[in-house]
């Protein structure tokens, strides 16, 4: 379905959100991590909205990690700017949480379709939990110690909890025929499509 590509995806940029994987050369571990997910989001995109919407941010998030390589490369560099490490974190964790909430909406949707209550239940609580997990980037400029010490903390309780919902939907989300199913509603989907293109070009002919 998709979701054993986006589980390794996730697993590749683990941390991504805070300190390390950024400095240096670890971006490009990022990167190559949103390309695996998005490899997985192709599949997942015909199953709900949500996931095409995750699909397309991740596209951008990509890019916006390509844009920003060179200047975590020289990271080390005196004539690297600190504000830029401030002013890309923001920009990031404008596009991660978005990313997050589509995803676990996605998720949501689907585990709804398929009645499964326990994987729609840590959806539901992870979109809860990603809004105060990344209102909670606002410590890191309290300066305190103690405060990036939790937070630190909460980024890895946070991923753990993400790659948990992700592996349910990749160990459960797999029922015989649903797959199928989904095609038939894709092809339905098209023919409606094309049935509707003829009906304009009857109507425009006749006139």
């Amino acid at each position: 379905m998709g979701f054993g590509l986006l589980l390794l995806g996730y697993l590749s940029v683990i941390g991504v959100l805070h300190y390390f994987i950024y400095y240096t050369w670890g971006i490009y571990i990022a990167i190559f991590g949103g390309l695996i997910m998005l490899a997985g989001l192709c599949r997942l995109q015909e199953y709900n909205i949500y996931f095409k919407a995750t699909k397309y941010i991740g596209v951008a998030y990509v890019l916006i990690l390509l844009g920003f390589s060179p200047f975590y490369v020289i990271y080390s560099s005196v004539t690297f700017s600190p504000a830029f490490l401030v002013i890309s974190k923001i920009i990031r964790l404008g596009v991660l949480f978005p990313f997050h909430y589509f995803l676990l909406s996605g998720i949501l949707s689907l585990a709804k379709e398929v009645e499964n209550i326990k994987i729609a239940r840590k959806a539901k609580r992870n979109i809860f939990i990603t809004y105060l997990f990344f209102a909670s980037f606002i410590l890191e400029f309290l300066e305190e110690p103690a405060m990036i010490f939790v937070l630190f903390g909460f980024t890895f309780v946070y991923f753990f909890m993400m790659l948990m919902n992700i592996y349910s939907c990749y160990m459960r989300i797999t029922y015989e025929g649903h797959d199928e199913a989904i095609d038939e509603k894709i092809n339905a989907k098209n023919k409606n499509k094309n049935k509707n293109k003829n009906n304009r070009n009857n109507k425009n002919k006749k006139k």
